[in-house]
């Protein structure tokens, strides 16, 4: 039985903190603890022997900031597959049949492109490289954690999926809004993601369960199936060097108990967890019944940020982007110039628009140029977007790099094949004109 099968018929204990665990073996502030998958292994496979021997039925992987870009500040760039694959291996190695291993990725550390030079293409590039190395060393999962920004976690799925067909978790860590750091909410995350296909999702990081319950709530009745949940152990207090979290290990375990009416199957502890959380955590849950958990997304399309139900769009506020109907942007696109972009979208931004339509074909251009505009507009534009194309290799690429769900117009004639680059991305096909 694997992974998928086993989280439909009961719940599993995930493992606690890996760095937290490391610094009380000697790992000091400032050094790169996932270069110790080379350097000390034993005290790696000792971290997961504990958490082994506490109750978890998952053991996760010493590589959360294990990418290039992260290992690059330490000067270990070129050991990125090496660390990665020997992380997979010694979790493999204590797991052996008694536990899952799951490949644990974190965010890049650089920001997603207008923020930051972080481009769609390179956050594939580097977390394929990441991805490829834990597969090979023996992964059951793959599981990206603690992301804030949508479109990062995006590109991360897409990315593990050109490489695997392991079963993928996406976490994201949330503020105290019920936001993420760049603003979605847990009923867009839940319905991006899901509509990609990604095989669990959940929360994780922020703070400690009882303030993770109504974010988990909100996933659970935005269909989000079966749930993955790692809160910290508590708020942490810093005093000098010394992080200390104000949890105890027996209220953790009672307040996560609280998951599981909301289709949590896989929970286990992130920031200042260690083993005795993992033991009253499994020693609470031994017992707790799963509970039937219907997936149920709402027919709509979104951003990262804003969504409109596909019921309402015909009475909707749509700004239509047509070449055919403006000649500026039909010659600047013939030039291949995307200056007028950017004014562009600052003025649809100050809108509020319900949604954009955007229709390129007319411009001619190669095949690039729809998702190049796509971007471009996105990175202002908080409004779901609406393509309309008969271009099969042209909306493959535009929704490749959109951040959220798009509403898909297909033009006659086009054809089965655009039809089916929608359903692969999660698109909702709107209809054959508007």
């Amino acid at each position: 039985m694997g992974f998928l099968d086993d989280i439909r018929n009961r719940i599993l204990i995930h493992d606690g903190s890996k760095g937290y665990l490391l610094q009380r073996m000697g790992l000091k502030g400032g050094e790169c603890g996932e270069y110790w998958n080379l350097t000390n292994q034993e005290a790696v496979r000792e971290v997961h022997r504990a958490y082994l021997e506490a109750g978890s039925d998952v053991l996760q992987t010493n590589t959360f900031p294990g990418n290039r870009i992260h290992l690059e500040r330490f000067g270990l760039g070129e050991k990125t597959y090496e660390i990665n694959y020997w992380g997979a291996r010694l979790a493999r190695e204590v797991a052996g049949d008694r536990a899952y291993v799951s490949a644990s990725v974190g965010p890049a550390g650089s920001l997603m492109e207008p923020l930051g030079d972080l481009s769609f293409e390179k956050a594939c590039e580097i977390y394929r490289e990441q991805v490829k190395a834990l597969v090979d060393g023996g992964a059951d999962i793959i599981n990206f954690e603690t992301f804030t920004d949508l479109s990062e976690l995006r590109a991360a799925y897409l990315a593990a999926r050109e490489v695997t067909d392991l079963p993928v978790i996406c976490s994201l860590a949330f503020e105290n809004n019920g936001r993420t750091l760049m603003g979605t909410d847990p009923f867009i995350a839940v319905t991006v993601l899901k509509s990609l296909g990604v095989d669990m999702v959940g929360a994780n990081c922020s703070f400690g369960p009882e303030h993770m319950t109504g974010i988990i709530e909100s996933m659970y009745r935005a269909g989000g199936g079966y749930l993955s949940v790692k809160p910290n152990a508590g708020l942490p207090s810093v005093s000098g060097s010394t992080v200390t979290y104000d949890e105890t290990p027996e209220r953790f375990a009672e307040l996560s108990a609280a998951f599981i009416k909301y289709g949590a199957r896989l929970v286990g502890g992130c920031c200042g967890t260690t083993p005795e959380f993992i033991r009253a955590l499994r020693e609470r849950l031994t017992d707790a019944e799963p509970v039937p958990v219907p997936e149920r997304l709402e027919s709509c399309i979104a951003s990262d940020v804003m969504h409109i139900n596909v019921a309402d769009i015909d009475n909707a506020n749509i700004y239509r982007l047509d070449a055919a109907n403006d000649q500026a942007v039909c010659q600047a696109l013939k030039n291949n110039d995307l200056s007028w972009a950017e004014e562009t979208a600052l003025d649809l931004s100050a809108e509020g628009y319900d949604a954009i339509l955007v229709s390129l074909d007319s411009a001619g251009g190669g095949p690039g140029m729809l998702a190049d505009v796509v971007d471009r507009l996105q990175w202002y534009v908080k409004a779901p977007f609406i393509i309309e194309t008969a271009d099969a290799e042209a909306l493959e690429k535009a929704l490749r790099v959109y951040r959220g769900k798009a509403g898909v117009v297909i033009r006659d004639g086009s054809g089965d094949e655009t039809g089916k680059i929608a359903e692969k991305y999660g698109s909702v096909i709107i209809s054959r004109g508007i």
